[in-house]
Parts: structure tokens; sequence; C-alpha cells
């Protein structure tokens, strides 16, 4: 019997499986896995980054509660430290009136003038001009606390103040005296915005 009188109907079924899966690997071979072989080691980088970079965006989101404190923080401090330069008559009147209450001093008067602009024209660097208004201050203490009010308003307060005047006249007898205090307070109106360049900023406390 010659090859062409093989009948290959009779070829078992495995042979035809065989045969079909290595001409299927054959062409896998020559038109894919060749170029998977060449491009494995790129492939390999590009995963590699990819990795790093979700890795990194895993490590943001760990953080986001804490940036979002953080940045949080950093706006209070920030509103703190705005409201602290930027003092008006008001939150200096009060800051004044509170220091009175809690050393345990009676005001018998105590009056501000009505605010004026500043007579040199100055101006903050964000063009807010400088105000001014006269407080006047009397109240029957000791020496010794008018010394420490005067130390107070010079070393601690918010505001900027300028000491006009200042008249303890003594009581013997009571051990304690008649106070007169005449003080300016310069601060900036946050409420106008100067109409021209600053040409002399104003100094910070």
């Amino acid at each position: 019997m010659n090859n062409s009188d093989i009948d290959l109907s009779k070829l078992p079924k495995f042979v035809y499986i065989f045969l079909i899966a290595l001409v299927a690997g054959i062409l896998f071979w020559a038109f894919i896995g060749s170029s998977l072989l060449t491009e494995a080691p790129k492939m390999q980088e590009e995963h590699n980054e990819t990795v790093r970079l979700i890795n990194k965006y895993d490590t943001a989101m760990d953080q986001k509660d804490s940036i979002e404190k953080e940045i949080k923080r950093n706006n209070q401090e920030y509103e703190k430290k705005q409201k602290e330069l930027f003092v008006d008559v008001d939150t200096c009147s009060k800051e004044l009136e509170q220091y009175f209450k809690d050393k345990g001093i009676k005001l018998d008067n105590y009056a501000l003038s009505t605010p004026t602009g500043d007579r040199q024209k100055r101006v903050s660097s964000a063009g807010y001009p400088v105000y001014s208004t006269d407080i006047s201050i009397a109240y029957k203490d000791t020496y010794e606390k008018t010394l420490a009010f005067l130390k107070y308003i010079e070393k601690q307060t918010k505001g900027c103040y300028y000491v006009k005047s200042c008249t303890y006249r003594p009581d013997d007898a009571a051990k304690t005296g008649d106070v007169s205090i005449m003080i300016t307070l310069y601060y900036y109106n946050t409420t106008e915005i100067a109409t021209q360049a600053p040409t002399q900023a104003a100094t910070k406390k």
C-alpha cells in the first residue's frame, strides 16, 4: 500500500487536533509571538510606570484628609493674622474696655472722637487708608495700675496707639489718684480703598 492509498477519514481525532494546534501555534508565533517578544521590555517598563503612578495616587488619596485639615488650619491662621493686622475702632475699643474690666478699674469717662483720615495720606500695601481717632479715658485708681496700662497699650495691644497726654493727681489719703489719659488710635480702614497709588506705606504695629 502506498501513501496515496491512506484514508484520512480513518485517522484518530487527536491527530486532527494536534495538526490544528500545530498550525495555529506556527501562525501565532509568525504574526504575534515574535512581536510580543520584541516589545516585551517596553511593555514591562510601561507596566512598571503605571504601577508607580497608581501607588502615587493611592498615597495622595490616603493623605487627602490630612491635607484638607492642613489647608483648613492654614486658612484659619491666615484669617486670624488678618484680624490682628487690620484692627478697627470697634475691636480696639472692646479690647480696652475688657482690659479695664479684667483689672478692676472703674471708668469715669471713656469717649471716642469721630475717626478722621490720615493727614499724610498713608495707606497699606493693599491700598487701605490710615485713619485715627482720639480716645479720652478717666478713672480713679493707683499709679501702678496706670503705669501698667501705659505699658500694655505700648507692647501688648492689637492697635497702634500714641499717648498724647497722661495726668495723675494723687490722693494720699486713699492711696489712689485721679487719672486722665488721652491716646490716639491709628488703624487701617478696610471698608475703603485709596483712590490713588500709595506714596508712603504706613507703619504696622
